[in-house]
């Protein structure tokens, strides 16, 4: 930090012993891996969950997400003995198949639209309130 002090700067090179560029570090890569990850002001999304509550109520989350993360937000009805874990799971047994981007499926009082698929991986889901 001292020397990113003295030095003015926001990035560093990293090299080895024999002078080669390894890497980048940033002011804040140094800072996040003294304090833990620091929360971002303009975002607002949730980092730990990944899950930003929209301004029509619905939800945009990420579909790796942990259906037991996603509950502390969205009270979701969930089958105690399921063999999924995350929101991407859960489509997929609903669907039996890796759903497409704009496909819904209902979930008790919810609506769960596919948003993006990349790499046969659900990237964000779009949680919307039928009430």
């Amino acid at each position: 930090l001292e020397q990113f002090r003295n030095a003015r700067t926001h990035f560093a090179f990293v090299v080895d012993e024999f002078g080669s560029v390894e890497g980048i570090v940033t002011l804040s890569d140094v800072t996040e891996t003294i304090a833990g990850n620091l929360p971002n002001e303009v975002e607002e999304i949730d980092a730990r969950h990944d899950i930003q509550k929209n301004a029509d109520g619905s939800w945009t989350a990420n579909g790796h997400m942990p259906l037991e993360d996603l509950v502390q937000y969205v009270p979701l009805p969930l089958d105690e003995k399921r063999e999924y874990h995350t929101i991407a799971g859960l489509l997929m047994e609903y669907l039996q198949r890796i759903p497409k981007p704009g496909e819904e499926v209902q979930v008790g009082d919810y609506l769960l639209k596919t948003l993006q698929v990349e790499s046969h991986r659900v990237q964000k889901v779009q949680i919307i309130p039928l009430r």
